[in-house]
């Protein structure tokens, strides 16, 4: 069963954005394929950052819309190859989560994401898959 996290942090779509490098870059170390799941808007934005948001390294990537390189970006309502780990940047969680060991669901300050982010947890959790909520808005 997909284990799924939320991460809450104080912040606006860039912070989500670098977490999500982080939280990407982690998996990448454990040897995980990871899937990050954007809208159009954001997938230029997200290459950006994963070239560049540490001084000393980068997250090799593809924006792809059949994934299936290590780590890829993409819009598409397509998982390809992956079933590691999801990291979910969109209001509303692509149908195919539960295809992945783990999901990861970003919630930042904007009214939007954190009321679809408030579903989504109670979604998930009528339907008995393991939760985990790191609230890191107060460090």
């Amino acid at each position: 069963m997909t284990k799924i996290s939320f991460y809450r942090i104080n912040g606006n779509r860039q912070e989500g954005l670098r977490l999500a490098c982080q939280l990407g870059e982690k998996a990448f170390r454990q040897n995980l394929s990871v899937l990050f799941h954007c809208d159009e808007a954001t997938t230029a934005d997200l290459s950006a950052m994963l070239w560049s948001f540490q001084p000393s390294a980068f997250l090799p990537h593809s924006i792809e819309q059949e994934p299936s390189d290590t780590i890829a970006i993409t819009s598409a309502d397509n998982p390809g190859n992956h079933h590691d780990v999801l990291i979910s940047l969109t209001a509303n969680s692509p149908k195919w989560y539960s295809r992945f060991e783990k999901a990861i669901e970003i919630v930042y300050d904007d009214q939007q994401i954190m009321t679809s982010k408030r579903d989504a947890f109670r979604y998930y959790k009528s339907r008995g898959y393991p939760l985990q909520y790191h609230d890191l808005s107060k460090t």
